[in-house]
């Protein structure tokens, strides 16, 4: 009869091995596109030289024989050249999308070796005088947002650091979330097209700040009636006034004044037209990234209840956010006409171009410019959600949490995600009811800030509705509180031990306030004298004690251990326990009920020859 723990492990290793299999599938399959694309684009290249210095023999030698030859054969000559120009663009694009995808896969596969330095760490969002964040390495080189994060917008970015670190409580949006995490995570090629496309522009807040700002302004153009009148008649008799003169020299005149007051106009209207062009116009690579990341969105048949709801957002009685911005990128590809001085002296003389741009421009602001930030926000959601789906496929055999009406936190074989399976070591822990703490004594080295950061980390992951590193995990969603790698300030004058005080006392002020908060605490006052910190660390304990607290502190302190006997219930003990054999110090980090036995610093210390025995 087999095994049932080597069946799991079998079905666990099984299930590893998928994502892997899966990229290593895609960088083949789109290595051969992308070895594909880069061959036609060479032989478009050629083509399209081939095309244009065959013009130079169509023009002087077979024109001048042949005349209607020379000029059919140049007619056509010049509209294959722009054709190749358009083929090869749209390739050049195509190439780049492919080149983007391999360059993720191959990204991935490192990453499923624990290789994650290519992806952003988010490090704008460290904040030492966040309730956690801080303590728990969410921020930063080697951190849990930079193993989780695939963000490729910038509002995404932060909407994935904001689920972190400021957790919803509430149960339906959780479990909504979840849903919407399983089912992108079913959907690899759909949400690699996303980050791909995603990859090759960059947007930045100050882009979307400008364009709120603009969608915001009041018309003009639209707003005087005299302009949609005059970009309508003014180039119609422009236009007719040439050709006719053509014929008949009277109209030359009516021609050349008709060029002169066009000219005129723009000119007069020139620094409030070139005041709005800079703004819309260095938003167009911006643009034409969010209209290829709607695009991939829209094309997702979803059924949970938050992916439907951004597919609405952005498909809207029949309109499309992907439309539209094309629509606006379009606009602001036409406006940059008038950068070509050649091309600006017949548009605005002719045509009335900028003012025909500003009035077109005003009108896409009427009738979509309102729907701009929620498209921008849905989208954010969904380069959040994508992230979390892509850390889901990444890691099959972590488990999505499950709600406890009865416990604060039961789990079975948890570990942290940011240490190797290879390496990781799971242990079961539970808290029973709120008001309740777990101290945890060990060694030195033997796991305790660990076993937080584990506890911690996934309850993290866990409010923001993602998978946890565990194979089962039921919690009640609650706030959380950590204080375990406080620093002193020589710009604000505090030690360190002031700034443990200080941090003690605003996790106190909050439990006075009612607030229901989660706490993991390590080694608290570290900056004082041994006799005072076990005294002091006993009166916050029971002081966090009287006030319901419930949490988990570390500490080296075995007379605080002690504690468990005045709170029966309410305190519980558990530990890290080291092997020693002669002077070898071993260390399994599992957890055991009870208090430590053994510790190990002068061990330590004679092993790294800091002192001699």
């Amino acid at each position: 009869m087999e095994n049932p723990d080597e069946c799991a492990r079998d079905k666990i290793l099984k299930m590893e091995n998928e994502p892997k299999a899966y990229y290593v599938r895609r960088i083949k399959e789109i290595g051969r596109i992308a070895g594909r694309l880069k061959k036609k684009l060479r032989w478009i290249a050629f083509l399209r030289l081939l095309v244009f210095l065959l013009l130079f023999p169509a023009i002087f030698i077979l024109t001048p024989r042949l005349l209607a030859m020379g000029i059919v054969s140049t007619i056509l000559l010049i509209v294959l050249f722009l054709w190749l120009i358009r083929y090869y663009l749209k390739l050049e694009h195509r190439s780049g999308h492919a080149q983007a995808l391999l360059q993720l896969n191959q990204h991935e596969s490192d990453a499923l070796n624990y290789n994650y330095s290519f992806f952003d760490p988010g490090d704008e969002f460290l904040d030492t005088e966040h309730p956690y964040s801080f303590d728990m390495d969410l921020f930063g080189v080697g951190s849990v947002f930079q193993f989780i994060n695939r963000t490729v917008s910038v509002r995404g970015k932060k909407m994935l650091a904001t689920w972190m670190t400021n957790g919803t409580l509430l149960r339906e949006t959780i479990a909504d979330r979840q849903i919407a995490v399983k089912e992108l995570a079913l959907m690899p090629d759909l949400i690699q097209d996303f980050r791909a496309a995603g990859s090759l522009k960059r947007d930045t807040e100050t882009d979307l700040s400008v364009l709120e700002d603009w969608i915001k302004e009041p018309f003009y153009y639209l707003g005087k009636k005299v302009y949609p009148f005059l970009a309508i008649t003014l180039p119609v008799i422009t236009i007719l006034s040439i050709i006719l003169a053509v014929f008949l020299p009277v109209f030359r005149g009516i021609a050349i004044a008709c060029y002169l007051v066009q000219l005129f106009i723009v000119g007069s209207r020139f620094p409030h037209i070139s005041k709005h062009h800079q703004v819309i116009s260095k938003r167009h690579e911006t643009l034409t990234k969010y209209q290829e990341l709607f695009g991939v969105i829209e094309k997702g048949g979803y059924v949970s209840k938050i992916l439907q709801a951004i597919h609405d957002t952005l498909v809207k009685d029949q309109q499309s956010a992907a439309r539209s911005v094309h629509k606006l990128a379009r606009i602001v590809s036409a406006f940059d006409n008038r950068l070509n001085v050649v091309a600006a002296i017949f548009l605005e003389g002719i045509l009335l171009w900028d003012i025909q741009c500003m009035i077109r421009l005003e009108r896409w602001k009427k009738a979509a410019g309102r729907g701009l930030n929620k498209w921008i926000n849905a989208l954010a959601e969904y380069d959040g959600l994508v992230s979390l789906a892509t850390y889901s496929f990444n890691q099959p055999g972590f488990c999505y949490p499950s709600f406890s009406d009865t416990q604060v936190l039961k789990t079975e074989s948890i570990g942290h995600l940011l240490i190797e399976p290879g390496e990781r070591v799971c242990n079961d822990f539970e808290i029973d009811h709120e008001g309740s703490f777990v101290l945890v004594t060990g060694a030195n080295m033997s796991g305790k800030s660990t076993f937080l950061r584990t506890i911690a980390t996934n309850m993290i992951l866990a409010m923001a509705g993602a998978p946890v590193c565990a194979r089962e995990f039921a919690f009640r969603p609650i706030s959380l509180f950590s204080s375990m790698r406080t620093s002193d300030s020589l710009n604000k004058h505090e030690s360190y031990f002031y700034a443990e005080l200080k941090r003690l006392k605003e996790l106190l002020d909050r439990l006075r306030r009612g607030e229901k908060l989660f706490i993991i605490l390590d080694e608290i006052l570290k900056g004082t004298n041994s006799t005072d910190k076990q005294k002091g660390s006993r009166a916050a304990l029971q002081q966090i004690l009287a006030l319901d607290g419930t949490g988990i502190i570390a500490t080296h302190d075995l007379e605080l251990a002690s504690i468990e006997k005045d709170y029966p219930g309410k305190v519980r003990n558990v530990c890290f326990e080291i092997e020693i054999d002669k002077a070898r110090i071993s260390f399994d980090y599992t957890l055991r009920e009870g208090i430590t036995t053994r510790m190990n610093a002068l061990l330590l210390m004679e092993q790294m020859g800091i002192i001699r025995t």
